[in-house]
C-alpha cells in the first residue's frame, strides 16, 4: 500500500513561545535603564543641574519609573556611584595582572587609577560635587563613606594578604595605609584639576610602588 501524504509527512514541533520576563525581571531591566540614563544625564550637567524628567526621558520612561525604582534624585545618583566603584574596582584589578614583581603590578592599577580621573574629568567633578552636597546631611554623607570606602578596603586586604605571605612587618595597620594611599590619589587628581600639566600624577605610582617594596622586604613563608 501506497502511504498518503498524510501518513508520510512529519509532524512539526510545536511552536515555542518566548518566555515572558516576570514583573522581578522587568524591574531590574529598568533600574539598569535608568542608572545608565541617570549616568550620562549626571556626567553631562552635574548633579544639582540633572533632573529627573530628564534621566527619565533618557531611559525611554516616564519620571514616575524613576519614583517607583529609587526615593529621588539622591538615591539614584548613589546607585549610580556604587556601579562606577564596582566598574572601577575591576579596572584596577585587570591593570594589576601585569607581569612583574608585587611593585610593579602595583604601580601598574595605581597609573591606571591616574589615568581614568584625567581621562574622564566630568566624572570625577561630579564626584567632588556630590561629595560636598551630602557633607551637609549627616545620613546622605555616611550612605555615601559607606560606598566609597569599597575601594579602600578592597586595598585594606590586599595589603594585608601581601604581608602575611612575606612576613613583613608594616610601619602602619593595613587599613591606615590604604587610606593614605586612596586620599593620595584623590589628594593628586584635585591639585591636577586647575593645573593640567604642572602635577606629576606618576608621583602616585612611585608612592604606591615604594609601599609595595616594603611588602617584598621578606621571602614569602613556606
Amino acid at each position: 500500500m501506497t502511504p498518503t501524504k498524510r501518513q508520510t509527512r512529519a509532524t512539526a514541533p510545536p511552536a515555542r513561545t518566548a518566555k515572558r520576563p516576570t514583573r522581578a525581571e522587568k524591574q531590574v531591566r529598568t533600574r539598569a535603564q535608568l542608572i545608565d540614563a541617570a549616568a550620562r544625564v549626571f556626567a553631562r550637567r552635574g548633579f544639582q543641574a540633572a533632573t529627573v524628567e530628564e534621566i527619565a526621558e533618557r531611559a525611554g520612561y516616564s519620571h514616575g519609573a524613576v519614583y517607583s525604582n529609587f526615593a529621588g534624585k539622591e538615591e539614584l545618583f548613589l546607585a549610580v556611584f556604587e556601579q562606577y566603584m564596582s566598574q572601577r574596582i575591576a579596572e584596577v584589578a585587570r591593570a594589576s595582572e601585569v607581569e612583574g614583581a608585587f611593585p610593579e603590578r602595583a604601580r601598574a592599577a595605581a597609573d591606571q587609577w591616574m589615568a581614568r580621573f584625567g581621562e574622564d574629568r566630568e566624572t570625577f567633578l561630579l564626584h567632588l560635587e556630590f561629595m560636598i552636597h551630602a557633607a551637609r546631611n549627616p545620613r546622605l554623607s555616611r550612605q555615601l563613606g559607606e560606598r566609597m570606602a569599597v575601594l579602600r578596603i578592597e586595598v585594606e586586604h590586599r595589603i594585608a594578604a601581601r604581608a602575611a605571605e612575606t612576613a613583613t612587618p608594616l610601619p602602619l595597620p593595613p587599613a591606615d595605609l590604604a587610606l593614605i594611599v586612596r586620599a593620595l590619589g584623590i589628594g593628586l587628581a584635585v591639585e591636577a584639576l586647575n593645573a593640567p600639566g604642572e602635577v606629576n600624577t606618576g608621583l602616585y605610582g612611585d608612592f604606591v610602588a615604594l609601599i609595595a617594596g616594603m611588602l617584598e622586604a621578606s621571602r614569602p613563608r613556606p
